[in-house]
């Protein structure tokens, strides 16, 4: 009687060890980061092999990353009304650009500045672990003009062959260049006003301002509402200047992100919370009336008390920062430190004390 008991006890035991195991393997499947490491960056800006020297570049650290990937808004940065939440390729695109004219148009201090060398690299080192926003000056050469497309860089990366955390990252810089004037070298600019607030639609202003910035400095302010169709056209622009638009104030409990589309510049409202499910006065932010814009602090991006994003989530909303060199979609693998030989033993070792049981039990009733 106390040897059945006995194997009764072992057989649970390990089971609960399995299941414990189970369940940990997957929040283990990647090593943690380690924050107390330094970073380093190389920004390579070139055309064809040939790098652009003496291009400063600039980086800013917009949020800390926790050991598990995710992300909270940080200093300067910390009050700006984005969502670093469930983004795609072109999220993060448009997250830079909206940042970059924030950068602007506030005069934020960079973390620190770099130069290009004759290669066309510029290095960043002794860089804390974050999510870094990266801008650079425009490059001449003869006729031609290379503006630097300001990007997202989250450090350390995730390499590719190793799966393991990478603390010293290269990437490239992409450029644009403006060949849109008209006959007399001006140029023009749109902006359209995008809401994605699905059931929320009351909640929408009446109407919104938006700055039209030239070299980082406010140039106009235009209004947008129903009448004009929620967007607006600017004409006559200097083609040699820096153009970008931010939103002078952004509605109480809306993000606010600016994706640049040829001449026009998209602007979508997204409301905090995903703008579905709850009632209509429902904020999505935390437990706030309506008039809580999510703290000034960013802190979660108005996400409140809503439980953390497994892993693999995090993990694939940072595929498209550009630099993370990794080979998304495949199956998640041990990583080093972690000890998977247990698992078949454990497993083989359960299955043959729930055999014995049931075999001593079923002889028992005979």
């Amino acid at each position: 009687m106390k040897t059945k008991r006995f194997l009764k006890w072992i057989a649970a035991s390990l089971t609960t060890l399995m299941l414990v195991l189970g369940l940990g393997f997957t929040a283990l499947a990647y090593v943690s980061i380690d924050n107390s490491r330094e970073t380093s960056l190389t920004v390579q800006f070139e055309k064809e092999g040939t790098g652009f020297a003496n291009v400063q570049f600039r980086i800013y650290r917009v949020a800390e990353v926790s050991d598990m990937a995710e992300f909270t808004l940080t200093g300067d940065f910390a009050g700006y009304p984005v969502s670093l939440e469930d983004l795609d390729s072109s999220g993060w695109r448009a997250l830079a650009q909206t940042l970059d004219a924030y950068v602007g148009r506030d005069s934020l201090a960079p973390l620190k500045t770099a130069v290009t060398d004759a290669a066309g690299k510029a290095a960043f080192e002794h860089l804390p672990v974050g999510l870094y926003l990266v801008t650079g000056d425009r490059y001449e050469e003869g006729d031609h003009t290379y503006i630097p497309e300001a990007f997202m860089a989250c450090l350390p990366g995730l390499g590719q062959e190793t799966d393991e955390w990478i603390y010293d990252m290269t990437a490239a810089c992409k450029y644009n260049s403006d060949q849109d004037g008209g006959e007399d070298g001006s140029l023009s600019r749109k902006v359209l006003k995008v809401w994605n607030d699905d059931g929320h639609e009351s909640k929408r202003p009446e109407s919104i301002r938006v700055q039209l910035l030239k070299d980082g400095q406010v140039y106009d302010t235009v209004t947008l509402n129903a009448e004009n169709n929620w967007r607006h056209t600017w004409s006559d622009l200097d083609k040699d200047s820096n153009w970008e638009v931010t939103e002078y104030d952004t509605p109480s409990g809306y993000t606010v992100s600016v994706d640049r589309q040829g001449i026009t510049f998209v602007m979508t409202n997204t409301r905090r919370g995903g703008g579905g499910g709850g009632d209509d006065d429902d904020d999505g932010g935390g437990g706030g009336d309506d008039d809580d814009d999510g703290g000034g602090g960013g802190g979660n991006d108005g996400g409140g008390g809503d439980d953390p994003e497994p892993l693999e989530t995090i993990l694939d909303n940072l595929t498209p920062l550009g630099i993370l060199p990794v080979k998304w979609g495949e199956p998640i693998l041990p990583q080093t430190g972690m000890l998977w030989w247990p698992v078949p033993l454990l497993a083989v070792s359960g299955a043959l004390l729930f055999l014995t049981g049931w075999r001593r039990q079923r002889h028992g009733k005979q």
